[in-house]
């Protein structure tokens, strides 16, 4: 069973059968007891409005919506509401608070209004999963989506309507026969909501398949369907761990295929990894590069054991796996006065005064690790941390070569105190994760052998990692505010840091490499902590007030860290230049423009 339990989600469930049987099994409506809103009539007139007329400017989504339908009479408006209830029953990423407020400012075009007392109101309360940054983003998307599926359905027979209604396969060849459905979020989470013991809440395609590799190992039988495959690995896993719920969003599961650190960079990082060996997390500072280096780590080891181990085994191993998880993964902080000496090999004084080579770190950890049988062990993951504030090329010496060359013996132009000749040897099972920030050193001055050595990933600002991490941080402060009333304030300081970010990258006296990461705006957290004091009685305007400019919070962060960093940044520029610059800087973040 996939049904979501990690807290009641029975109202999403119950509004999801409610729009099975008022909105695709008959006309009526959602969230109006008597009235008549899906209709195909209806559906034609927002489809008109909405997806064969779409606004492409840079204004709100909401303003740019009440532009195309707000006028178009209360039956649209009412429709856009529910399409937006139907939006917003799956989505953890966006708040209570913020899903009532949307669906309200729609139904006020019309003079309606969303009691809270009102059952889809009540599943508002919660969400099954995150849709992330993108939900959000392509918006006009997923609702052109649901549109077309609601205007292809209403073609149906009747009879066909209740057949396929009432079966999950049935149903997803009707989701799917819409143009692009695979890459709609939106086509997986109304899977899952209208059929949860079938489907899995995982809105992401990408996701499915990742979950499928993972775990192939449990169905011999390859299906072309990715949601039949990850339905028969459910049951194969509920077979190997009776007794248990089981998520694929949480452990033991999760941590077979995925690392929530992933963020905005492109690609699967451990795909990359395993392909190439050798790959360097790049940035601006405070992206979270050396957290997502060792969670990373972590997922290669897990990877490996559960290929090598097998499921079954995996499952029984945790405790084995752990270990590894603590024991294989080195990370060496680099500096500038780290050497060759130090990595490779130098001249030491001998226990007889005279002089002989010894080996250094890199060595050392290689006859460490192979101390242990090849076949019996897990792999073993080296982070090179900062790699850029030493000089690399020297560094590493012959470990150039070897890094493409794995499982291959060089000699070292040196002999150790016994007279032999020093030799270096690579495992192929040793990964390595550089990372580097890009205003340490500019990336453009990395050797270019080396660079072909390693694959680059780059870890930019991260809007959904820094509501992400202010959540937690909000809770672990227990200030007895709930998240969800403050959440939209936080989403806007991420749309607002983001706009700041845009501005960074095209100025002429800056550029991308000074981007703000967002660990420097969670300090906004404490902020806010104090400035609502221990008993909080401000009912909204926490981070912004009413005219949407930065009340205290937002402004100390940018007076206590993000102004002094760009001074620093900018210390080489006349006074002049750089006042003018730091002004121009601090209007996009303290009277941000950007709504969501």
């Amino acid at each position: 069973m996939a049904r979501y339990s990690e807290h009641d989600t029975s109202k999403i469930y119950q509004a999801a059968d409610s729009f099975r049987a008022n909105c695709l099994l008959s006309d009526g409506s959602l969230l109006f007891s008597d009235a008549s809103v899906w209709r195909p009539d209806v559906l034609d007139r927002i489809h008109k409005a909405f997806v064969a007329t779409p606004d492409e400017g840079d204004r709100t989504f909401i303003d740019k919506f009440k532009d195309q339908v707000g006028k178009a009479g209360q039956d649209v408006s009412r429709l856009a509401a529910e399409i937006l209830s139907v939006y917003f029953l799956f989505p953890s990423s966006v708040g209570g608070m913020r899903k009532r407020q949307v669906v309200n400012e729609v139904l006020g075009w019309g003079d309606d209004n969303l009691p809270e007392s009102h059952p889809v109101s009540a599943a508002f309360a919660n969400g099954i999963g995150s849709g992330g940054q993108g939900y959000n983003t392509r918006r006009p998307f997923e609702i052109a989506f649901l549109i077309e599926l609601a205007i292809a359905w209403k073609k149906l027979p009747q009879d066909r309507q209740v057949q396929v209604a009432a079966d999950p396969w049935l149903f997803q060849d009707i989701v799917d026969s819409i143009e692009d459905a695979e890459s709609k979020q939106l086509r997986h989470m109304l899977l899952h909501l209208l059929f949860p013991e079938h489907f899995e809440r995982i809105a992401s395609g990408n996701h499915k398949r990742r979950v499928i590799k993972a775990f192939s190992g449990l169905v011999t039988a390859e299906s072309e369907d990715d949601d039949r495959a990850i339905l028969a690995i459910r049951q194969e896993l509920e077979k190997l761990l009776p007794n248990r719920e089981l998520d694929f969003y949480w452990s033991p599961l999760v941590e077979a295929w995925y690392d929530d650190s992933e963020g905005a960079s492109d690609g699967a990082p451990l795909e990359i990894i395993q392909h190439k060996k050798q790959i360097v997390l790049y940035g601006p500072p405070g992206t979270g590069k050396t957290f997502r280096a060792k969670k990373l780590a972590e997922r290669v080891i897990r990877s490996a054991a559960l290929s090598q181990m097998g499921p079954a085994r995996y499952f029984q191993s945790q405790s084995a796996i752990e270990s590894a998880i603590r024991d294989n993964v080195h990370r060496l902080q680099l500096h500038p006065a780290y050497s060759y000496e130090d990595f490779i090999r130098a001249l030491h004084i001998s226990n007889g005064g005279g002089t002989e080579y010894r080996a250094g770190y890199l060595p050392k950890l290689i006859e460490d690790i192979e101390r242990q049988p090849r076949a019996e062990r897990l792999p073993h993951i080296l982070i090179l941390d900062e790699m850029n504030r030493t000089d690399l090329s020297r560094m590493l010496g012959e470990c150039f070569s070897l890094l493409e060359d794995r499982n291959q013996t060089i000699e070292l132009p040196a002999r150790n105190g016994d007279g032999a000749a020093m030799k270096l040897r690579i495992p192929d099972d040793l990964y390595v994760i550089g990372t580097m920030n890009l205003i340490d050193q500019s990336i453009e001055q990395i050797d270019f052998a080396l660079r072909r050595r390693f694959l680059w990933l780059l870890c930019p600002f991260d809007a959904e990692a820094l509501v992400g991490a202010a959540e937690s941080k909000w809770h672990n402060l227990k200030s007895g505010l709930a998240w969800d009333r403050i959440e939209p304030d936080f989403r806007k300081l991420a749309a607002a840091a983001a706009a700041l970010n845009r501005q960074i990258h095209d100025s002429p006296l800056l550029g991308s490499q000074y981007e703000i990461g967002h660990t420097y705006l969670l300090d906004v957290v404490v902020f806010l902590r104090n400035f609502l004091g221990t008993r909080p009685t401000r009912k909204q305007n926490y981070l912004w007030n009413k005219k949407g400019e930065a009340l205290e919070p937002v402004v100390q962060v940018w007076n206590l860290s993000l102004r002094p960093l760009l001074e620093q940044y900018l210390a080489g520029l006349d006074a002049n230049a750089r006042n003018g610059e730091l002004d121009r800087l601090s209007r996009v973040l303290l009277k941000p423009s950007v709504a969501e």
